[in-house]
């Protein structure tokens, strides 16, 4: 038994080697000139590698190749010798001598080695005819393009073409026509016999284009000939954004005159609020064709207008500053005049009942007067006057305040009680009291006149401030 495994081993180690050895060279062959006619001459590249451990003589020849001259070029190359590992390159020339139809062929063509080995190659000719046959033009085209379309955004389309026989279409016209005009080209395409060809091109439509289906229609010329008309049919979706709104104010003296532009960028007639914003300070004092509304805390205004695809309309609004400007002036004038005309000398007169009789009549009265300097310069000579009522009497007994009268005068008027101050600093302050006595019991009401305060101006003439009437009940 193992015996007969041993055989078994030697045997197929034997066969391995037989084919290993079968094969004592490599051969390639490459077209040079593979298409012809009848009359030329196809041309094949062979190449040969000695793969024995000995020099090979190699011979080639064609036997069965009827109809045909098949030869080595130069014809020396019918032997060729080789040392080991050595390479070789020759040409092979096929000539057809008996008229064939136009078509493919395969011609044979040995090559043998010394050592008894032989290969057989197959030269494939492609023979064609003696005069240009004529083809009508014949290509197919497919379109790769997103149907769904935004007016306004481009769209990119790519065209593949192939011319599927020999005709040479190398002045090509594709014309794209439809409906829409921003559609509408037309470029050159040059497609050799069987080529294929790749185009990309770009549709732009108006971002206006009204929202329906439209048709494409690829139409292929050639020479004035229409060969190929391609369709594809098209989808614009619907727009509808918010208004555009654009402003152009001009201002005058306070006064702001703005010019709003209201534009649909949408491709259907749209009814929308056209919101402007605006302060409520503004809003005040603005006036327009518009309302105001507030959205989230934002006050806004508004105008409610119905618009067709890229139609635009002017509003106006007018926001008039110039009554707050006038109000303002009016203010500082009366301020200035307030402040021009108002005496420098402010007084005011008090009066509190210090005893009264039992019946409830008046029976004797405190009298304060209050000054004060509410100028920015020193006030010099000032003079305050002030008139006791007939029916009353001034009490000396008492304490006359915190200034003594200068003079104390009896008129047909009542008694006119005289203080002199000959300086009063700015921002002073005094009080100047005195009490008076009634001659008879007084019942109701008793009135006290003004005082008076005499100063001197600039001028050289004399300024007069006046306190308050008062009335004791």
């Amino acid at each position: 038994m193992r015996w007969k495994c041993l055989l078994l081993l030697v045997i197929l180690g034997l066969s391995c080697s037989s084919a290993l050895g079968a094969r004592d060279a490599v051969i390639t062959v490459t077209p040079l000139q593979d298409h012809i006619s009848f009359g030329e001459s196809a041309l094949f590249q062979v190449r040969i590698t000695n793969l024995e451990r000995v020099q090979q003589k190699f011979s080639l020849y064609s036997l069965q190749s009827r109809g045909w001259n098949i030869d080595p070029q130069p014809l020396s190359d019918k032997i060729i010798v080789l040392p080991v590992g050595d390479t070789y390159t020759t040409k092979i020339r096929a000539q057809p001598i008996t008229k064939y139809e136009p078509g493919i062929y395969y011609v044979a063509f040995s090559i043998d080695s010394d050592n008894g080995k032989s290969q057989e190659l197959s030269l494939k000719v492609y023979l064609g005819p003696e005069k240009p046959i004529e083809y009508l033009p014949t290509i197919r085209a497919t379109l790769d393009l997103d149907t769904l379309v935004n007016p306004g955004e481009s769209i990119a389309a790519t065209l593949f073409l192939e011319n599927q026989n020999a005709l040479d279409l190398s002045g090509l016209a594709v014309k794209i026509q439809s409906s829409v005009p921003e559609f509408n080209q037309v470029f050159p395409v040059a497609l050799p016999p069987l080529d294929k060809k790749t185009v990309e091109f770009t549709l732009t439509p108006n971002k206006h284009l009204q929202p329906k289906d439209y048709k494409l229609f690829f139409v292929f010329e050639h020479e004035g000939q229409t060969i190929k008309v391609l369709e594809q049919e098209l989808t614009v979706a619907t727009l509808v954004p918010e208004f555009d709104i654009a402003a152009d104010e001009d201002t005058i003296f306070f006064k702001t005159r703005s010019k709003i532009t209201i534009t649909n960028s949408g491709n259907v007639l749209n009814t929308q609020e056209a919101r402007a914003p605006v302060s409520f300070f503004a809003s005040l004092f603005t006036t327009s064709g518009g309302s105001f509304k507030t959205y989230k805390g934002q006050r806004y205004l508004v105008w409610e207008v119905s618009l067709k695809p890229g139609e635009s309309i002017n509003v106006e609004s007018i926001t008039n500053y110039r009554l707050i400007f006038y109000v303002v002036v009016i203010v500082l004038l009366l301020a200035g005049f307030y402040s021009a005309v108002q005496a420098p000398v402010a007084i005011k007169k008090k009066a509190v009942t210090v005893r009264s009789e039992e019946e409830g009549a008046l029976s004797e009265i405190k009298v304060t007067l209050e000054l004060k300097n509410r100028s920015k310069k020193q006030l010099k000579d000032l003079e305050i006057i002030d008139l006791v009522p007939p029916i009353a009497n001034i009490e000396r007994s008492l304490e006359l305040g915190t200034m003594k009268p200068k003079e104390i005068r009896h008129t047909k008027q009542g008694t006119k009680v005289i203080w002199s101050l000959p300086e009063f600093e700015v921002q002073e302050h005094r009080l100047i009291t005195y009490n008076i006595r009634a001659k008879l019991n007084i019942l109701g009401s008793f009135k006290l006149p003004r005082a008076e305060a005499h100063y001197g101006k600039r001028s050289g003439k004399k300024g007069k401030a006046y306190s308050n009437f008062l009335t004791l009940e």
